[in-house]
């Protein structure tokens, strides 16, 4: 398969582990760019870690998207949906993303 393109993001270190231990495979961003330009066959570069995109879905807001893809996925160390909402709200400043949030769908690639 031949990747369309490259993008660097930001990634807290044990998002960045947990995407490697199988635990999340779900990447929250908002939906504006550089992130609303991904598309599903991309490769993510986090620090040290290279993922491909499997798929994308956007959601209205970030509860939606909790709920829909399960909290785990998405902020595996959170113990419920409430605290997974506190933690991705304080990743995105304490605001909602006026147009949306994306859901990347991601699998970890060999180094």
């Amino acid at each position: 398969m031949s990747f369309r393109a490259t993008f660097h993001f930001d990634i807290r270190p044990q998002w960045e582990e947990a995407i490697r231990e199988g635990r999340k495979g779900v990447d929250a961003r908002p939906n504006i760019q550089p992130y609303a330009d991904v598309k599903k066959g991309d490769v993510l570069r986090y620090h040290s870690l290279r993922v491909e995109v499997l798929g994308i879905h956007a959601y209205p807001g970030l509860n939606d998207l909790l709920q829909a893809e399960g909290f785990r996925q998405v902020v595996p160390e959170a113990q419920d949906i409430h605290q997974a909402l506190a933690v991705l709200l304080e990743e995105f400043h304490h605001l909602e993303p006026p147009h949306g949030v994306l859901a990347l769908k991601i699998r970890p690639l060999p180094k």
